[in-house]
């Protein structure tokens, strides 16, 4: 049970985080300009291309940059588009259903935060 506990912290902290990043990365960039299309009758414009400009900058961070630090900023703000989604979804009461999965995008929007950070600091 133990080395069970003790390898989900390992994995939770220290494991390459890209994979969950790209994921991200594309639910701004494709599901969330779709989602506010869909489930508002006025898109906040500002949202959508913020959230468009978010996926596209994690897609770069990701692929073609590479380093931590360019990583760790888009994560971060990752990480602030995927909350200010839930607060524009439970703001407008559409916060039920299927839209929560928004939740666990959050959950790992900060998740590569944590990760990306503790790498970060492990490199110097």
């Amino acid at each position: 049970m133990s080395k069970g506990l003790s390898r989900l912290k390992e994995i939770f902290l220290y494991s390459d985080s890209m994979q969950t990043e790209i994921l991200v990365a594309f639910c701004h960039l494709i599901a969330l300009p779709a989602s506010l299309v869909v489930e508002f009758h006025t898109v906040n414009v500002s949202f959508f291309i913020i959230a468009i400009g978010s996926g596209v900058f994690q897609m770069w961070a990701v692929l073609w940059d590479g380093s931590l630090r360019m990583r760790l900023l888009a994560v971060q703000l990752a990480t602030v588009i995927a909350i200010s989604t839930i607060i524009n979804l439970s703001m407008a009461g559409l916060m039920c259903g299927s839209r929560t999965g928004w939740i666990i995008i959050a959950i790992f929007a900060m998740w590569n935060t944590i990760r990306v950070f503790k790498e970060k600091l492990s490199n110097g």
